[in-house]
């Protein structure tokens, strides 16, 4: 009995150094107003959805007459917004922002992608994702340049997860994550084309619900292993996984099982059981595609029992800002044990059956599970507790080995020639290469190349990751995509241009063809700063990843530049073994 006393001693004092992610302040405006009169009109079941005569369609939109605090000089209606959420964050924590061990990460698709419209060319240093960050930096004063994450609709949850990892590695101290994004005619037209757009308020679930509604939304949320710093009551993001169909870069999966793989890796990860969820707040988007995956990959992690409900039918779509947004309106619901009703939800319309319900319901448990699912084939899960977490992480010694690199050949020949003479010395025979977007064929050919060089045969697709940056973004689709709304088309927007105007798809356009499940994120930064191969390692030496395809993937007009590696796990030593790393990741 001593010696039984002992050992469980010795582990609940390793429990207590495991290093805790807490939530702290948070900062949100929507089409339903700011923090508290969002929480409000959830309350009351109001609508902040309504027909838009810009747009043509019903959407949830912001109140332009902001109060002046929001204007701020020399900066776009996105940019305004962005700043004043993060900024809030910082007067209410007084977090200094010359603190090395401070950073924001920005989750946005489009950022001020309104800024094409102005149809100028060079096209406006504005309208690059990097200009935001810069803006951000300098109107806040940062010592750190903002991050950013664009990985389509789980951007936000994505931000997230990416976060609470750097902060477990001692990387930073203090993580702001703001999410945001605006509406404008290069959106709306683009899902429009889709033909996925509801005539009326969405109902996520129901049986009559026929598209969705789309909104734009701000939202901050400080992450920290300050404990000073946390909100009280204490919240803990216990754990996340991004994941991939590996199925199609614009219908989610039939089966609901990447979706499923992300669940299943947040609740593993946050040592939490089914029993200890009190909700799940889903994606919900009241397309019949996405909420009957939904319904599958909630059934298949046996939690059709919990409540579920979307905040969607309130504020509508808020792309990058969405999942950020949602995960605020969720601590909500956990600190007063109610889940809001899910509006203009009667009758369930899903395959699979969830519990889902049109009135308020209450819990008891300390935790809820938030997913996400988008285009490229991703999708996203987290998990928040009341709760610290209890497990004990398993200490690896993992070295990450380079076992080769592809450079995509310069030519002078039109780009339009040289990669389609690239792809025939494959030998392929895949017809959907010529859909593609340019940078998507990039990378593409450059991974096939990379790929002959060693196989992944012996991992798992779900052991395999993809993480990408560039600085341009996908602008090369968006520019065409700009163009064709120019023209007011009878015909609208093409969707086989528009799926190519987020630069994750060409993760996921590389996840369908190599059967790729695991991590696959999309980083928008200055090519100096190498972020994908820092996070590539990351996740290898956290025991995430046991191969990762990382690199640079750049193209914009006949400019391109791609730069690939392949990172495995070379050694790992058993679970108990202590080592120590002098050096993280992100260092």
């Amino acid at each position: 009995m001593l010696e039984q006393s002992s050992v469980l001693r010795e582990m609940e004092r390793k429990m207590d150094k495991v290093k805790q992610v807490y939530i702290g302040h948070d900062s949100l405006i929507t089409s339903l107003g700011e923090k508290m009169q969002t929480f409000y009109a959830l309350e009351q079941k109001e609508c902040g959805l309504s027909y838009n005569e810009k747009y043509g369609m019903i959407v949830g939109t912001i109140n332009r007459a902001l109060p002046l605090a929001y204007q701020q000089e020399g900066c776009t209606f996105f940019e305004s917004l962005v700043i004043n959420n993060t900024l809030a964050i910082i007067n209410e924590s007084q977090l200094d922002v010359k603190d090395q061990r401070l950073l924001v990460i920005l989750s946005t698709t489009k950022g001020n992608i309104n800024k094409l419209e102005e149809n100028v060319s060079p096209v406006p240093e504005d309208a690059f994702l990097g200009t935001t960050a810069l803006k951000l930096q300098a109107y806040l004063g940062l010592s750190n340049l903002p991050l950013i994450v664009s990985n389509a609709c789980i951007s936000g949850v994505s931000a997230l997860i990416i976060a609470r990892e750097i902060i477990l590695q001692g990387i930073y101290d203090n993580i702001i994550v703001v999410g945001c994004d605006t509406l404008s005619p290069f959106i709306t037209e683009g899902f429009a084309s889709f033909k996925s757009i509801s005539s009326k308020p969405c109902r996520p679930y129901d049986k009559n619900r026929d598209g969705l509604c789309l909104g734009e939304a701000c939202g901050a949320i400080l992450l920290t292993s300050d404990k000073s710093q946390a909100r009280r009551p204490y919240l803990y993001l216990n754990g996340g996984a991004i994941t991939n169909d590996a199925n199609h870069i614009s219908g989610p999966s039939r089966t609901g099982d990447g979706l499923y793989l992300a669940i299943e890796r947040a609740l593993s990860e946050a040592n939490l059981d089914k029993n200890d969820i009190g909700f799940i707040n889903a994606h919900g988007t009241s397309t019949v595609y996405n909420d009957e995956m939904e319904s599958k990959a909630i059934a298949l992690a046996g939690l059709t029992d919990k409540p579920i409900n979307s905040f969607k039918s309130y504020i509508g779509h808020t792309l990058g800002a969405s999942g950020v947004v949602e995960t605020i309106l969720c601590i909500q619901e956990l600190l007063t044990k109610r889940v809001f009703a899910t509006l203009g939800f009667e009758e369930l319309g899903t395959s699979c059956t969830i519990s889902v319900s049109s009135n308020e319901q209450t819990f008891t448990k300390e935790a809820f599970i938030k997913t996400a699912s988008g285009f490229g084939g991703c999708n996203a899960a987290i998990a928040v507790s009341s709760e610290c977490y209890k497990g004990i992480h398993p200490n690896y010694d993992i070295h990450v080995k380079e076992v080769c690199h592809y450079s995509l050949p310069v030519s002078c020949e039109a780009f339009h020639d040289f990669i389609r003479a690239e792809y025939k010395k494959l030998g392929e025979t895949n017809m959907k290469f010529y859909k593609m977007s340019d940078l998507c064929k990039a990378a593409y050919v450059s991974m096939a190349n990379l790929l002959e060089q060693y196989s992944l045969n012996q991992y798992s697709p779900e052991d395999i990751s993809i993480v990408l940056a560039n600085r341009s973004s996908s602008l090369d689709a968006d520019i065409e995509h700009q163009k064709i709304i120019n023209k007011h088309s009878e015909e609208g927007a093409s969707p086989a241009i528009f799926v190519y105007t987020l630069p994750n798809v060409v993760n996921g356009e590389l996840c369908i063809r190599h059967k790729i499940k695991g991590n696959n994120t999309f980083f928008v930064e200055d090519k100096d700063n190498g972020t994908a191969e820092k996070y590539a390692k990351l996740l290898i030496e956290t025991g995430k990843a046991k191969a990762v395809i990382c690199g640079w993937c750049e193209k914009l007009s006949e400019k391109y530049e791609v730069n690939l590696k392949l990172l495995i796990r070379e050694k790992i030593n058993n679970y108990g073994t202590t080592s120590k790393r002098t050096q993280t990741a992100f260092d």
